[in-house]
């Protein structure tokens, strides 16, 4: 490549990492994202905890737990959130970014129907 056209590119390489470093110093300092981190223990007569709250758009990470002697798994029909049956002992981690607020309920249904008793109501806020 001749002189004058690598003396163009190094310009113009120059003037873009100027641009790319005056751009970042609007970057708001400290930014922190939000998030819910959670057990759920599922046992042969309940769900705990019965309920937890989220923010629309912040990430929810889930550890499911099975504490009873029988399978069981868990549903979030509202966000897809449907795992595996889980044997006795056995767990499992979700994750999600709820896109709507509201209350949905959340349970298990091993067996295409839900478990009677073992169901919770999860809250999403603005």
């Amino acid at each position: 490549m001749p002189a004058m056209r690598w003396g163009f590119v190094l310009r113009s390489a120059s003037a873009l990492v100027g641009v790319t470093c005056a751009l970042s110093s609007f970057a708001p300092p400290n930014v922190a994202y939000a998030n819910v981190s959670l057990k759920i223990t599922i046992h042969d007569q309940g769900i705990s905890p019965a309920t937890f709250s989220a923010k629309q758009g912040e990430l929810v990470q889930i550890d499911v737990v099975n504490q009873g002697t029988r399978t069981h798994n868990l549903v979030i029909p509202a966000f897809y959130i449907f795992t595996q049956n889980l044997n006795p002992g056995e767990d499992v981690q979700a994750s999600f970014r709820p896109d709507k607020t509201g209350q949905f309920p959340y349970y298990s249904d091993t067996g295409g129907k839900p478990e009677t008793g073992i169901r919770g109501t999860m809250t999403v806020n603005p």
